[in-house]
């Protein structure tokens, strides 16, 4: 399924700098290519990133300022969101530079709460 091309969305799309599920409910999660990312915010999108230098490297990847916004949010059905996955495990309270995201093997998935 591309997510890109499925039905018109009527929710809120987020972005997001881990996938996390944020209630109880029904979910899917799947890949996202960054042309994919980049039609699905067009619209507009609500920032719930955390950290600068995630903010910053998916500045760089989507083409739009993703503002650092460190809140907590509350997908409800409908909502989407475009999540930024990094492939391997942190070390326990590592927060990563600019750089150390650049040499990060990454991935994008799309969120949706059904």
């Amino acid at each position: 399924m591309n997510p890109a091309a499925s039905a018109p969305h009527s929710g809120t799309v987020f972005i997001l700098n881990t996938p996390i599920l944020t209630a109880f409910g029904e979910w899917r999660f799947e890949p996202l290519a960054i042309d994919q990312a980049k039609a699905i915010i067009r619209l507009g999108f609500v920032s719930a990133v955390g950290h600068a230098a995630s903010a910053q490297f998916l500045t760089l990847q989507l083409g739009v300022e993703v503002p650092v916004n460190r809140v907590a949010i509350e997908m409800q059905p409908g909502d989407q969101a475009v999540v930024l996955r990094l492939q391997g495990r942190l070390p326990e309270g590592k927060v990563l530079t600019e750089d150390e995201m650049k040499a990060l093997p990454f991935e994008l998935g799309l969120l949706t709460r059904s």
